[in-house]
C-alpha cells in the first residue's frame, strides 16, 4: 500500500539567482554574507592590481583566489566523506515531537571530518520538520551519535523530511551542502488529546467483561468458533482438525474491566474520518495507560483488534489506525517499510566501504 498522500506535501522553493546557478549534481553552494564581502575585496584588490601594476597587489590577489579555491575543494571534502543514518526512538504521534537518533559516520580513515551539520534541505517548503544537528568534528573512520527531533504532521506511512549534510568549513564563506540518499520511512501515529476523565471513571469501574466470562488468558475456559481479526496462536489445532474447522481456546477472566471501541468506516483525509480516529486514539492511550482497559477495536462492525493490555497492545492498535483507510493492507506497508531500511542500510554500507578504499 502506498502511504497516504499528504494535499499540502513538499514543496519547492523559487530561490535566488546565484543559488541556483550553484546547484547541480546533489551539491548546492550557497555564498554567505562573509563570502560576498571577500568576494567584493578580491574584485577590488584585483582591479587595482591590474590598473595600478603592484606586484604586491598581485600576491595579494592570488592569495584571495587561492583561499575561495581551497575552500570549495575543503568543503566538498567534508561532506563528500559523510555517511548518515536517522532512525525513530520514540512513538511518532501526528502533530507531536518524536525522538530522532542521527548517527554520522566519518567513511574516510584519512583526516577528521570537520564542522559538519544535518539539516532539512532549505530548497524544500515543508510542514514536516527535523531539528539540525552539528558535530564539531568526527575522527577518521569513526563515528558519532546525536539526538535531535522531528514533527510529521499527518498520520501514515511517511518519509522523513528530505535532509542534507552542510558545512561552513573552512572559513565560513560559502555553505556546501551535499543531498542524502534516500529518505528513511517512518509511521506517524494518528494526534492524541485529552480524554473526559468520565470514560476512565467508568471504564475502572468494571464495565466490560466481569470475572467468569471468558478472557483472553487465565484458566482455561472452552473452546469457541474462530473469528476474524482473533490472534492465529490461540487457534487449538487438534480440535481443529478433529472437527474440520477453525477453534480457539477460550479462558477465565481475571475480573479486570474491558472496552471495545467502535470506529465507524471511513476515507482517508475526510476531516470526520480523521477526527473519529483521533478520538478512538486519544481513549486507546488513556485506557491503557492511565485506566489499565483491556481495550479492543472493532472497526465496519469487524472487530478487528481484540481486548489487550500493554504497551505492545497499544502499539497493535496505534499501528491499525495509523494506515487505516489508506489503499493498502496495513501489515503490506509496514513489511515495505522495514525492507526500504533494510535496502538503505545496505548502500550505506557499501558507499562507506568505497569511500574507505
Amino acid at each position: 500500500m502506498s502511504a497516504r498522500t499528504n494535499d499540502d506535501g513538499p514543496t519547492k522553493k523559487k530561490l535566488p539567482f546565484v543559488r541556483r546557478m550553484l546547484t547541480a549534481q546533489g551539491r548546492s553552494l550557497e555564498i554567505t554574507k562573509a563570502g560576498y564581502l571577500f568576494i567584493v575585496l578580491t574584485l577590488a584588490v584585483g582591479f587595482a592590481a591590474i590598473n595600478s601594476g603592484a606586484n604586491l597587489l598581485h600576491v595579494l590577489f592570488g592569495c584571495q583566489i587561492g583561499l575561495i579555491i581551497a575552500s570549495g575543494m575543503l568543503s566538498e571534502n567534508m561532506v563528500r566523506r559523510a555517511i548518515v543514518r536517522r532512525r525513530i526512538a520514540s512513538p511518532l504521534h501526528a502533530g507531536g515531537r518524536g525522538a530522532l537518533i542521527i548517527e554520522l559516520r566519518n567513511a574516510s580513515a584519512r583526516g577528521d571530518m570537520i564542522s559538519v551539520s544535518v539539516e532539512d534541505d532549505d530548497r524544500v517548503d515543508s510542514a514536516d520538520k527535523t531539528e539540525p544537528v552539528f558535530s564539531v568534528a568526527v575522527p577518521g573512520g569513526g563515528a558519532t551519535t546525536l539526538h535531535a527531533s522531528v514533527t510529521m504532521q499527518r498520520r501514515g506511512l511517511h518519509s522523513l523530511p528530505k535532509a542534507v549534510v552542510a558545512t561552513r568549513f573552512p572559513f565560513g564563506l560559502f555553505v556546501k551542502r551535499r543531498d542524502l540518499p534516500g529518505r528513511e520511512r517512518v509511521l506517524v501515529y494518528p494526534r492524541i488529546h485529552p480524554v473526559d476523565p468520565a470514560l476512565l471513571k467508568e471504564a475502572r469501574a468494571g464495565v466490560g467483561e466481569a470475572k467468569g466470562a471468558r478472557d483472553r488468558a487465565g484458566e482455561f475456559f472452552g473452546l469457541s468458533e474462530y473469528r476474524e481479526g482473533q490472534e492465529l496462536r490461540r487457534i487449538h489445532w487438534p480440535a481443529t482438525a478433529r472437527l474440520g474447522r477453525a477453534v480457539v481456546q477460550e479462558y477465565e477472566a481475571r475480573g479486570e474491566a474491558e472496552q471495545i471501541l467502535e470506529l465507524a468506516p471511513g476515507r482517508a483525509g475526510e476531516d470526520s474520518f480523521e477526527a473519529a480516529i483521533e478520538q478512538v486514539a486519544s481513549q486507546v492511550v488513556a485506557l491503557l495507560r492511565e485506566g489499565r482497559v483491556a481495550t479492543g477495536l472493532r472497526y465496519a462492525d469487524e472487530l478487528v483488534v481484540e481486548p489487550g493490555i500493554g504497551p505492545a497492545h497499544e502499539r497493535r492498535l496505534l499501528e491499525f489506525l495509523a494506515l487505516v483507510g489508506l489503499e493498502r493492507d496495513p501489515l503490506e506497508s509496514l513489511l515495505t517499510a522495514e525492507a526500504e531500511r533494510e535496502r538503505e542500510r545496505e548502500r550505506d554500507d557499501a558507499r562507506g566501504s568505497e569511500a574507505a578504499a
